[in-house]
């Protein structure tokens, strides 16, 4: 058939139309329909190849009846289905005449797992990570998912270049051995940390707020100039805090670029910055609709002022003390928003605290899960909220940050979830645990001292109970004996309490005479505002002065009135203005405490009063510290004279510079000539302690051109 000049194509296809669809129905019959499909019949089937493994598990994953017919397809799916059991190395399934073969080839079982190759990192770390287990089966991707997960390790130790390799060493009896090949490869540091758009702060200053460090000369030792993403992301916020800490509310992160240097041996880093204007507090005023509220009350609250740097931190602070404020004057539900309103033309934010009603949802329970060995009511504690409270999530967001202070857990995670009704919610507490305690041996040599030996013993969270029992023992000339054990939350309140014991001895060294001074104590201590606290004790104590070989009548007559024993109590407060203040550039710390002590055995009643005062102040864009401490102590003797016992002994940390028992008034000796023509001879003795002291420490702290590390 051809068309002719004179016939269109479609005067061709009416004219051909009976041959064209006998045409197409001949095609059609060329290729099956799916009623047309492959049939095989069988009476059985065979499994062959299996060891461990049983038919019966086999059949099951194959999905196929024991006998009958199946097509192709449902042979094909089998195939998969077995396949994707992860059981099998080879797998063969050959329908017959009269019966369906299966043949396998299971994987083999892993006899050992080693590590080849590293020497970078350590065979315990590489093989925390590793999910294949000897003395089961053998998996490939297992094995594949195990090497990327030591590739990980490598590159978070700054090997980028690090090649792990799963190779399996055929053993008899269908075991292999797995072993990873690593090729570990160099280091690869950070070269430089730069930034670009910085006015307010030097790029050395900014450099001190990341964790990622430049490389230096202790590169060594010290790894964190390895370039790692998940920290740059770390750096990155505590760019924003920083910034935002000091008023720079604008602030941004343009970019990060990371480059690597030609050879790929080094990163540079580059940050570039949008600081904006510093801003500080404007107009501050707190609103309200509710009735009942005192706002003059409310206000005071906030310990920002107008014309301060402004800091988020303090807005958040001034937030939470509100609401606070209204729980204990049992107003629920009571909730304080800080609303902003930027001044651009005086650079400042004018504050408005508006309190309101919210939501009235309270909390069902708190579940707490994953704490293998802290008891659940220790957790429970850092909650000021229980079930049946209204809840509070600034509430719970402390308590979050006091289970992590407690420091028995490596991580934390607190979320909500809604509870039984709509107006109820459950508060879910997932911890992971950590080793609390630490055994620790040491020694040393001093003029003072001589040879020593220590050893410590400290458990954090005793039994789980979040108890600390601790023991030290010192060996050598001067000896001692400590046991502490510490409650920190006494009857279920914020009362820590503290109980001690301990037996010190001197010998030589220093001194013409040996002591031995075995003390029991008890304190408490609690908080009487945020930054203050109250500590109380009490204790006894025993004094005894043995082989005196002094030629000092002062000494040999303290000597004489026999043993020091007492009784004492006392108190001391400690204000911390850190606690509380949101100003990173300067802080101070008092303490003011006093201990009357009763002796026993010889009737004086002594009166010991110390105090302190230490400040610090940061200057020059944080490249000065400067830090001064003031100290000072009397002793007054209500009744009969101070003993040696009573006396202020200088420490060798009190003054830089001197010794143990260097500062203070010592006896002195007076030594006749052997010619009576020569003068007296007078050579200082033992030190005698003193009733009065004073020590003023001044000390300034900066950078001298080496590296930041």
């Amino acid at each position: 058939m051809k068309f002719t000049d004179s016939m269109s194509p479609v005067s061709w296809v009416y004219s051909n139309f009976f041959i064209l669809l006998l045409c197409s129905f001949v095609i059609l019959a060329m290729f099956p329909t799916p009623s047309d499909a492959q049939v095989f019949n069988y009476r059985e089937v065979v499994i062959e190849g299996n060891n461990r493994i049983d038919d019966e598990s086999i059949l099951r994953f194959a999905n196929l009846p024991p006998s009958g017919e199946v097509t192709a397809d449902q042979i094909g799916a089998a195939f998969r289905n077995i396949s994707d059991s992860g059981l099998f190395e080879t797998l063969d399934i050959r329908p017959g005449s009269d019966r369906l073969v299966i043949e396998v080839t299971e994987f083999p079982i892993i006899n050992e797992i080693s590590i080849e190759g590293n020497e970078g990192l350590e065979d315990e770390q590489l093989a925390s990570v590793i999910k294949s287990t000897p003395r089961l089966v053998y998996s490939p991707s297992l094995a594949e998912q195990d090497a990327a997960a030591i590739a990980d390790q490598y590159r978070i130790a700054g090997r980028f270049a690090a090649n792990v390799i799963p190779v399996i060493i055929r053993r008899s009896d269908n075991r292999v051995d797995l072993v990873f090949e690593i090729i570990e490869g160099g280091v690869i540091e950070i070269q430089r940390i730069s930034f670009v758009g910085n006015r307010a702060f030097s790029d050395r200053r900014l450099r001190r707020e990341l964790a990622s460090r430049q490389a230096g000369i202790f590169s060594t030792f010290v790894r964190s100039d390895t370039y790692i993403e998940e920290r740059l992301s770390a750096d990155q916020q505590g760019l924003i805090d920083f910034y935002k800490a000091r008023g720079y509310m604008n602030f941004e992160i343009l970019s990060v670029s990371v480059e690597t240097t030609t050879k790929r041996d080094a990163f540079f880093i580059v940050f570039s910055l949008r600081e904006g204007p510093q801003y500080t507090f404007g107009e501050i005023e707190v609103t309200t609709e509710l009735a009942n509220i005192n706002l003059d009350e409310y206000s005071r609250e906030f310990r920002g002022k107008t014309g301060d740097l402004f800091s988020p931190a303090l807005v958040e602070d001034g937030v939470r003390r509100m609401e606070f404020l209204a729980i204990n004057q049992g107003l629920p539900f009571v909730f304080v928003e800080a609303n902003r309103d930027f001044d651009l033309e005086n650079q400042s934010i004018n504050l408005n605290f508006n309190i309101y009603r919210g939501e009235r949802e309270f909390i069902e329970r708190i579940d707490i899960t994953g704490n293998s060995v802290t008891l659940d009511r220790v957790i429970r504690q850092q909650f000021e909220v229980a079930e049946g409270d209204p809840y509070n999530q600034r509430e719970i967001d402390d308590a979050t940050t006091r289970i992590e202070q407690l420091g028995y857990f490596s991580s934390v995670n607190v979320t909500t979830e809604r509870g039984s009704s709509p107006y109820q919610g459950v508060i879910k507490v997932e911890v992971e645990e950590r080793p609390t305690g630490s055994l620790s041996f040491g020694g040393a040599w001093s003029q003072d001292s001589g040879l020593t030996g220590k050893i410590d013993l400290i458990e954090r969270n005793l039994l789980g109970r979040g108890q600390l029992i601790s023991f030290g023992l010192e060996t050598g000339d001067n000896a001692s004996y400590v046991l502490e054990f510490g409650e920190p939350r006494f009857l279920d309140r914020d009362v820590a309490l503290t109980l001690s014991t301990s037996l010190e001895t001197t010998r030589g060294l220093g001194q013409q005479f040996n002591t031995e001074q075995f003390q029991l104590s008890g304190n408490v201590a609690f908080p009487i505002s945020d930054s203050t606290r109250l500590s109380l004790g009490a204790g006894y104590a025993t004094y005894r002065m043995q082989s005196v070989f002094s030629v000092s009548k002062i000494v040999r007559d303290d000597a004489a009135l026999g043993a020091g024993d007492r009784i004492f109590a006392g108190y001391s407060l400690n204000f911390d203005s850190r606690r509380t203040s949101f100003d990173l550039d300067k802080g101070y710390v008092l303490r003011f405490g006093q201990r009357l002590s009763q002796g026993t055995s010889d009737n004086t009643t002594i009166l010991t009063t110390e105090a302190f005062v230490g400040g610090q102040v940061v200057a020059l864009d944080d490249f000065l510290t400067l830090t001064g401490e003031l100290e000072g102590g009397i002793i007054n003797s209500l009744s009969g004279d101070s003993r040696l016992r009573d006396k202020f002994r200088m420490s060798s940390g009190l003054m830089r510079g001197f010794a143990a028992n260097g500062i203070g008034p010592r006896d002195f000796l007076v030594i006749a000539p052997e010619d009576e023509n020569d003068p007296l001879e007078f050579r200082y003795s033992d030190p005698l302690g003193g009733e009065l002291f004073t020590a003023l420490r001044l000390e300034s702290r900066f950078p001298i051109g080496l590296p930041d590390k």
